[in-house]
């Protein structure tokens, strides 16, 4: 209703305009005054309706649903057709223009009363919106609690050793270096080389406080978690990859000397890491994780050929069975990116995007922030919200058992498609295709693979608990069913099906064939990318 009343208002002080100046044009004898006068009734309203015309259809051109193009389109017409009338009857040739016993006075006032009106209809307005824009905040810092790390007590927390830790690695400017064995991935370090032993050597104060955390059960570290806003998202947690390096190295050096108890326990510890980093609420940080619960797996796969029977009572372990059977789950992280967007839109709407340090960004118009907050920002919160909404029903789905990204990414496409083609938006309009066609698949695509390598590892694990028991691995994967396995994993990439198994004479080779649902003959060894290759999973050597 208030937007109704605001168009009628202004199609009103646009009619005044034209009824008081041919009002004078009347009272006024013939000559170049009054036929400029007479241009400036009819050309004064529709060159301050012509823009809003434009730019409205140009957001009708470009596909969005809430444009306004056709109320504009109305005043427009009406601005129009109402002041040809108006100048036609006023100044009809006849012995006395009509328009020449109008109240001159009174048209004024009712012009400039109309304008208030319209003025105030749009700050009534603004102020409705503002008050959405604060429940929109409230909304995010309560979304946040809501899937913030619980408060541990104060002995159970491992944020401030990780802090300690993260002291050590930073001190030391070799760890920097391109010849660092941090510097590579897990796997690719030679764990027996000079360099590996003074890293360790020289950092085994450090190793003892990160298997001093990751014992704790609980980490938070310290934010304003009541406060979402775009720089909690900027917080940097890149320090994890090098403590889970070291770690992994470690527990690989460890198992090269024969220590395999305590190689294991400092796997599990690594999984346990990338749980910690993992729970918080944030994208990079649920990335993260799943980077470091993948150096966590290819090192217990690492150390699992040096295993012997007198190690079987550390292999067995329930804390083993967990590491493998529990992937990363990106449940909570979607609904964290959630309130940090609710927030960003939020600051965008009041302003106050303009203050955060991290972003270096000027305070926009207030007349644009006025309109943007009125005509856009109420059908934006709508649109985010139902973006987000569908986004994590998707991910609750990608958590079952039996759900594969096949379908998951068809489901997760045809929403972005119908979200961009029908349900537009000016904000969401922008952001959409990033909300869609970026974090989701991405999202999809990480948490998929990273069950894959979990369902490769508990194959793995199996065939080395055979290995124990008769002596050598086994001849086929289905040799350990039902004694070692229940049944084959899944293949999460494929519609139907196990995962592949390659056995030679060089070991196992446990492997998804990704998400181009190609078998490729498994992951590339040693190499970080191979073009046309994206299957996924785990080596294990004789």
């Amino acid at each position: 209703m208030a937007y109704a009343l605001f168009f009628v208002f202004v199609i009103v002080a646009c009619l005044m305009w034209t009824a008081a100046c041919t009002a004078c044009v009347a009272r006024l004898r013939p000559g170049w005054l009054r036929r400029i006068i007479v241009i400036a009734a009819i050309a004064v309203p529709c060159l301050t309706v012509a823009p809003w015309l434009l730019l409205t259809a140009g957001l009708a051109q470009a596909g969005l649903y809430h444009n306004w193009f056709a109320p504009t389109l109305a005043a427009a017409l009406a601005v129009v057709v109402g002041g040809v009338w108006i100048v036609r009857t006023g100044l009809a040739p006849q012995a006395a223009p009509t328009a020449g016993g109008w109240p001159l006075v009174r048209l004024v006032t009712l012009l400039v009363l109309a304008k208030v009106a319209a003025a105030a209809t749009l700050l009534f307005i603004d102020e409705s919106v503002r008050a959405d824009v604060r429940m929109a905040r409230i909304e995010a810092a309560q979304i946040m609690q809501s899937v913030a790390p619980p408060q541990p007590l104060l002995d159970d927390d491992a944020a401030p050793l990780y802090l300690q830790a993260l002291a050590s690695l930073d001190a030391d400017d070799v760890l920097t270096g391109p010849e660092s064995p941090l510097s590579s991935a897990p796997p690719r370090v030679d764990v027996t080389s000079a360099a590996v032993t003074d890293l360790l050597a020289r950092h085994a104060g450090t190793l003892d406080v990160l298997r001093r955390a990751a014992d704790r059960p609980g980490c938070r570290f310290v934010r304003d978690w009541s406060r979402p806003s775009l720089a909690m998202i900027l917080a940097d947690v890149a320090w994890v990859r090098q403590a889970a390096r070291l770690l992994a190295i470690d527990a690989r050096r460890r198992a090269a000397d024969g220590d395999m108890a305590a190689a294991l326990a400092d796997v599990v510890r690594l999984r346990r890491m990338a749980m910690h980093v993992a729970a918080e609420p944030f994208l990079i940080s649920g990335l993260i994780g799943a980077a470091v619960d993948t150096w966590n797996l290819e090192t217990l796969v690492a150390i699992l050929p040096a295993v012997t029977a007198a190690d079987a009572a550390a292999a067995a372990e329930p804390a083993i069975d967990d590491l493998v059977r529990g992937p990363v789950s990106f449940q909570r992280h979607i609904i964290g990116e959630e309130a940090f967007g609710l927030a960003g839109i939020a600051s965008l709407a009041d302003g106050s995007l303009a203050d955060d340090e991290n972003l270096q960004v000027g305070p926009p118009p207030r007349g644009a922030l006025i309109l943007f907050r009125c005509f856009s920002l109420p059908n934006d919160l709508a649109m985010y919200k139902s973006c987000m909404r569908q986004s994590r029903a998707l991910l609750e789905r990608a958590d079952m058992p039996r759900s594969t990204f096949r379908e998951l990414d068809r489901e997760a496409t045809t929403i972005g498609n119908e979200f961009m083609a029908s349900r537009k938006s000016v904000l969401v309009g922008m952001i959409g295709p990033a909300i869609h066609a970026i974090p989701i698949h991405a999202i999809l695509k990480a948490q998929t693979s990273n069950r894959a390598r979990h369902r490769a590892a508990e194959m793995i694990l199996a065939a080395t608990r055979a290995r124990l028991k008769t002596g050598s691995l086994p001849e086929s994967a289905d040799s350990l069913v039902p004694e070692f396995l229940i049944a084959l994993p899944a293949d999460p990439y494929r519609d139907q099906g196990p995962l592949t198994v390659r056995i030679d004479a060089a070991g196992w080779l446990v492997y998804s064939v990704g998400p181009d649902g190609e078998d490729d003959g498994g992951p590339p060894q040693d190499s970080e990318h191979v073009d046309g290759n994206d299957d996924v999973g785990l080596r294990l050597s004789r």
